[in-house]
């Protein structure tokens, strides 16, 4: 952050106290629109495929398994 802002952009801080700091970090963090920086929603879950196990195939590959979700 120092690159960005500068040293002297900085030094309100350093003089802080840890409790002064503290206060002031939870103050700036409660005008912050949240929903500004999201970056992506999470879409809905995919339901799982039905499984192909039983006597006549015992195992199941995870390539077949991800083929039969698209």
């Amino acid at each position: 952050m120092e690159i960005a802002l500068g040293a002297e952009a900085w030094e309100v801080f350093r003089q802080m106290s840890t409790a002064e700091f503290t206060t002031t970090l939870v103050a700036i963090a409660q005008r912050l629109d949240t929903k500004k920086y999201t970056k992506h929603k999470r879409g809905p879950k995919k339901t799982p495929p039905n499984k192909l196990s039983g006597k006549q195939q015992t195992q199941v590959s995870t390539a077949r398994i991800l083929a039969m979700r698209r």
